[in-house]
């Protein structure tokens, strides 16, 4: 156990802001990756609805 705490203390200051760095850019992607989706979903759920009334139409006929 001595072994591992000691070394984890030897870490240096340069590796832990950039891992900081890649959470964070990895973070805003994600956030602009679920606007996009929830775009798409959008999008989608009005194709749907256009294609539910396009249907009862051919139903009709």
């Amino acid at each position: 156990m001595k072994e591992k705490t000691e070394s984890s203390k030897k870490l240096s200051a340069k590796k832990v802001p950039r891992s900081l760095n890649n959470l964070l850019k990895v973070e805003q992607d994600l956030k602009k990756m679920n606007l996009e989706l929830k775009k798409v979903v959008k999008k989608v759920k009005v194709l749907e609805k256009e294609n539910s009334k396009l249907q009862k139409k051919l139903d009709k006929q």
